[in-house]
């Protein structure tokens, strides 16, 4: 189960944007026709179903209550140490309309809620291969830091990265991990769900109301109690990484 659950990690990604109008789809001009070029020059690049997403957003407007102060973004990571992430290009793209997305520092973006038909099948891509990118849900209230993680966004992150991600399991895996209460509540001891960081981790505890605990952690990833409802949501997990690496 521990491997199932470090799968789901393997096979992801928004403060929501609600736009008034539905863009019509027009031939791309300045930085977005670069955009449009550099994703499109890409054979077989890294996509996403746009419909998927926002099953993450609706995960996430569910389950709000977790992280009240917080909003909904995404980040794209690198699966392998040699992709390179810079000059990465982000793209709605569907039949009828597209749109290019702004990424942010980190490559940190906003899913753009485009209602209607024009984007029923449409799909986010990267100018980058295949199997490239991790997309992973970025959700942080405004007291944590890099170094300073809330349980209950770390909890709601998770929540939105199993509604996104499950319809890709094959049937019987999916089905088995629901049994368990999904990767966020799995009422076994094997079944965890850890995160990944840009660094490797040296140090993890846990704290609320006096008490602390270790966190489990292996290289880059930790492992936080999303299930053990003796830690609130307001638990604060604090991390400390190898000094000699800076973050990629």
């Amino acid at each position: 189960m521990r491997a199932i659950a470090g799968l789901l990690l393997c096979l992801c990604a928004a403060a929501v944007q609600a736009r008034e109008n539905t863009p019509q789809a027009t031939e791309p001009a300045g930085q977005e026709a670069a955009a449009s070029v550099n994703v499109k020059g890409i054979r077989d690049p890294d996509w996403k179903p746009y419909s998927a997403m926002l099953k993450g957003v609706k995960r996430f407007e569910e389950k709000h209550g977790l992280a009240p102060g917080a909003q909904l973004r995404f980040i794209l990571e690198p699966r392998r140490a040699e992709v390179d992430m810079h000059a990465i290009a982000l793209r709605l793209e569907s039949d009828e309309a597209g749109m290019a997305i702004p990424l942010g520092e980190r490559n940190i973006f906003s899913l753009p809620v485009e209602p209607g038909p024009l984007y029923e099948k449409a799909e986010l891509s990267v100018n980058r291969k295949a199997g490239s990118v991790r997309w992973i849900p970025y959700v942080r209230s405004a007291a944590t830091s890099d170094t300073i993680r809330r349980l209950g966004d770390l909890r709601l992150a998770c929540e939105v990265h199993w509604a996104i991600d499950k319809d890709t399991l094959p049937f019987a895996m999916r089905t088995a991990m629901g049994a368990l209460g999904g990767p966020c509540n799995f009422v076994s001891q094997k079944g965890t769900y850890s995160f990944t960081e840009p660094r490797h981790i040296t140090a993890a505890t846990i704290s609320d109301n006096g008490k602390s605990a270790p966190v489990p952690f292996s290289g880059a990833s930790f492992t936080p109690p999303l299930r053990e409802q003796d830690w609130s949501d307001d638990s604060v997990v604090e991390l400390t990484f190898d000094a000699t690496q800076t973050a990629r």
